[in-house]
């Protein structure tokens, strides 16, 4: 089951609202409704399938291995998944992870690391600690400035997830199908906006916000770079900051290729603006597609309108980790008949310096036809 068949696009965007809102019982109810649909889609798929695992191998269904048919055929003979003692099996959470990392274009350019069982994480900032010179106290500053240790269960993420009758009916495979789908779509919507935007209050702390900048948890959203024109000046400039290393008060210049770059940016900006000033008409009449270099770019909902984020997708880091025990939520029962249960990962993430990202203010342009 894909993105685009569980419609994606609008689920995005009702829980990115919901979220955005910050009430816990608005985001919880648009949690349930979207676990709801992709329960109704997963029925449907189900009823048309035979329940014949050569066949539902065959048509991209997972086996799953003994210990996940051990714990879904306990949960199935409970009626529930309340009671059953068991973890949900690491395997499951391996497999979502593996699907993010390698189908979502984000979280697969970053540096996205499966944290399960890890506590705290230490990540370099970037910058090289080793030089020559006399041994001195300057050696400690220098590994101080090198690095940071990242607290990875300092911030909860929670899925809910409804399960009727009728789910249970159907057997391990189509059971793990549901969860596994759940957990996947949620945390593409959740991370996306942690990454891009997060306020670092009680989530982590987005490429667009200022690392220097904190009042009451919450970070300040850094000042835009107005950008007026896309061209091999501008481009340029992004290049050369996006190189820019700081250690400690002096600034530092590294190699950097530019298809190494993201660049993300809303997508009523990217079909208005972007796509074309970077989209021309050639000798043989075809269009193509050309910038003045190869970013990479990636259009998310979390951008804000009028602005673009560039800089390195391996300077942010995020880690992600998960014990999954599917707990009874009698507080979040907004569904008649039907249990829901609640799924909490563990995770953080941050940008690797201030300076890893720059955010451009592209406002000004007004939309264009493609150049001819």
């Amino acid at each position: 089951m894909t993105a685009k068949d569980l419609g994606q696009k609008s689920k995005t965007e009702v829980l990115k609202e919901a979220f955005n809102k910050g009430d816990e019982a608005s985001f919880s109810k648009a949690m349930v409704k979207f676990a709801e649909d992709i329960k109704d889609d997963v029925l449907k798929e189900a009823q048309a399938y035979n329940s014949d695992q050569t066949v539902l191998t065959s048509r991209g269904q997972h086996a799953l291995t003994n210990k996940e048919t051990k714990f879904y055929n306990a949960v199935v003979a409970n009626g529930s998944f309340a009671g059953v003692e068991e973890l949900v099996p690491a395997t499951v959470f391996e497999r979502v992870f593996e699907f993010l990392t390698t189908e979502h274009a984000l979280l697969k350019e970053i540096n996205f690391v499966n944290v399960t069982g890890v506590a705290e994480f230490v990540v370099s900032k970037g910058v090289n600690p080793a030089w020559w010179g006399k041994l001195c106290e300057e050696i400690k500053q220098v590994l101080d400035n090198g690095f940071d240790v990242i607290n990875m269960k300092q911030y909860k993420l929670s899925a809910y997830m409804p399960v009727c009758k009728a789910m249970l009916d159907l057997g391990p495979v189509w059971l793990d199908k549901y969860v596994r789908t759940v957990l996947i779509e949620s945390l593409q919507i959740a991370l996306e906006e942690a990454i891009i935007n997060g306020t670092g209050k009680d989530q982590p702390i987005g490429m667009m916000r200022d690392l220097s900048s904190v009042t009451d948890g919450v970070y300040a959203e850094k000042e835009a770079v107005p950008m007026l024109e896309f061209s091999p000046t501008e481009f340029g400039k992004m290049m050369a900051k996006v190189g820019e290393v700081k250690v400690g008060d002096e600034i530092l210049q590294r190699s950097v290729s530019p298809d190494q770059v993201l660049m993300a940016v809303n997508p009523n900006d990217y079909w208005l603006i972007v796509y074309p000033r970077i989209t021309v008409l050639n000798a043989d009449g075809v269009y193509v597609q050309t910038m003045p270099l190869p970013f990479k770019v990636i259009q998310s909902v979390s951008v804000t309108k009028g602005k673009l984020v560039v800089g390195l997708g391996a300077d942010y880091f995020l880690g992600l980790g998960s014990t999954l025990k599917l707990e009874a939520s009698d507080e979040y029962r907004f569904v008649e008949d039907e249990r829901v249960y609640l799924a909490k990962q563990y995770g953080n993430g941050q940008p690797k310096s201030n300076e890893a990202y720059t955010v451009y203010d592209i406002s000004s342009m007004s939309p264009t036809e493609s150049k001819k």
